[in-house]
């Protein structure tokens, strides 16, 4: 078993294990009005904490720690998202049929999750700008953890104006002081707004990727800033000026411009590269090479490696590893690792309750599709199909070269007649499944990293934006450089139904 050694930042630093000493102090031959006077200088709180350039490093990565939460990366994002996406079935059609509310414990997880991000960001700025001057704090590390805030509030932002539309909005400068009592609903303009300018202030004071230290891996860097804004000024065109009747506005476009602008820092930058298979290309560098996106472990083919976590297609991960740090079931809080594995993995204690549509694989093209091939490779690194191994490593007695097949799955298609018996095997999800982990509390508290932006993605953004403000053949390159990844022939047009079969097939399973 290859070790993982990038262990989520916000639990690598211990940034959630506050110790309080509680000190006992024995007074004697003190008048009352002495000892009403004395603190306890040991205890902390909001007020003795954000002293040091220290306590600044430490709550700057609690910040990062809502992402790993199980109400966000840590399972509901795959659990509500999965379920919610048409290539994708619940075991019970519940989710899939929308029936859900407020109410659900999923959805108020993920608003916690979110707010916990909201809370702790609003509160090192506001704490940070009340500190002109913090001992052991250059100014450049003083703008970058605040860039770092930013982005990282932005990000909180977006989710909550994309999935909630109207939740309650707050920054540093109104903070509510009840924090338990009712609050006003936002408006969406106040999310979009404030996103835009913490982003547009942070990029600058963001440190490149190929400047990062290794320690610090997953941190936002100046690529995930702008990543983040190219899709937020994308997700604006539809979640606000089109769906408010202003498509085609003056802000409407500002805002597309915005993102191209954004996304072609991240393409001009030359710091990230689609992972590509290697001569001799066989099936499993085609395969492997995709799934290193999605991979825990570096993944070898007969003749090649390819880096996964991190690796140079990434442009912003959510950091796992397999430590625990006490019983229950709370990623980013008493788990380094996430619960998705337990939940939609092909692992035998797996609840497994999604499965792939048949759609989804039938929506592969067969034409041009390369040698060994019947469809276009990136559906084999999508989907398990029946007769796939789970794992690649001969140490993993359990599962090296076992076969994948119904024989565990709850046969969702199957049972709602979506195959004929012929086909009854499931369609299993591969991406983040492969190779299986099996180590420790497997499948729960499992180590893979889940990919919030990657390359191939930012391509499309790009192509997307191209199509809209009217495209001058770059956009057009771009996507067929994604589709060049896996040596499907180029397209001759950019068109809206392209753009969606791309994604469809290029980002097949991965809630971004």
């Amino acid at each position: 078993m290859v070790s993982k050694t990038l262990k989520l930042i916000a639990m690598k630093k211990n940034i959630s294990r506050f110790i309080t000493l509680l000190v006992l102090l024995t007074f004697t031959a003190c008048s009352e009005d002495l000892f009403e006077e004395v603190q306890n200088k040991n205890n902390l709180n909001v007020d003795n904490w954000y002293q040091t350039a220290n306590d600044f490093d430490m709550a700057l990565n609690s910040c990062y720690c809502a992402l790993a939460d199980g109400g966000l990366f840590g399972l509901q994002m795959q659990l509500l998202f999965g379920s919610f996406d048409d290539r994708i079935m619940f075991e019970t059609p519940g989710f899939d049929e929308f029936r859900i509310n407020s109410t659900s414990d999923n959805i108020s997880s993920m608003w916690r999750a979110l707010y916990f991000g909201v809370f702790r960001t609003s509160k090192f700025l506001e704490r940070i700008y009340a500190k002109p001057e913090i001992e052991g704090m250059t100014d450049a590390r003083r703008n970058n953890v605040i860039a770092q805030a930013k982005a990282l509030r932005a990000m909180y932002y977006f989710y909550l104006v994309t999935i909630f539309n109207e939740p309650v909005f707050y920054n540093e400068s109104s903070i509510p002081q009840d924090l338990l009592a009712p609050q006003a609903n936002g408006k969406p303009e106040q999310f979009w707004d404030q996103l835009e300018k913490d982003l547009t202030e942070a990029i600058p004071d963001l440190t490149p990727k190929t400047s990062l230290d290794q320690a610090d891996l997953g941190r936002v860097t100046r690529g995930a800033g702008n990543a983040l804004l190219g899709k937020a000024m994308l997700y604006k065109h539809y979640y606000y000026y089109a769906k408010n009747g202003e498509k085609g506005s003056s802000g409407d476009i500002a805002a597309l411009n915005t993102a191209k602008v954004a996304f072609k820092a991240i393409m001009d930058s030359k710091e990230y590269n689609l992972i590509l298979p290697k001569a001799p290309k066989t099936r499993k560098d085609y395969i492997y090479a995709l799934l290193s996106n999605s991979s825990f472990l570096e993944l070898p083919s007969e003749n090649n490696v390819y880096p996964s976590e991190n690796n140079d297609e990434s442009i912003w991960e959510v950091q796992y590893s397999d430590e625990r740090f006490a019983a229950g079931w709370l990623p980013g809080w008493q788990w380094s690792g996430a619960l998705n594995f337990a939940y939609f993995s092909g692992h035998l204690a797996s609840f497994k309750n999604q499965e792939v549509h048949p759609n989804l694989f039938f929506a592969a093209e067969t034409a041009g599709a390369p040698a060994g091939f019947t469809r276009d490779p990136r559906i084999y690194a999508s989907c398990y199909l029946k007769d796939d191994t789970l794992d690649f490593r001969s140490e993993n007695i359990a599962y090296f070269n076992k076969k994948f097949s119904g024989a565990n799955s709850k046969k969702v298609a199957f049972v709602r007649k979506l195959t004929t018996p012929a086909e009854s095997q499931w369609l299993g999800l591969k991406k983040y499944y492969f190779p299986v982990y099996n180590e420790l509390n497997a499948p729960k508290n499992d180590p893979f990293n889940r990919r919030v932006i990657r390359y191939a993605d930012v391509l499309l953004m790009y192509a997307e934006v191209m199509h809209l403000l009217g495209d001058d053949g770059t956009g057009l390159n771009a996507l067929n450089e994604v589709r060049a990844r896996v040596d499907m022939p180029a397209i001759g047009a950019l068109t809206k139904a392209a753009i969606i079969h791309e994604r469809d097939i290029e980002l097949a399973l991965e809630t971004l």
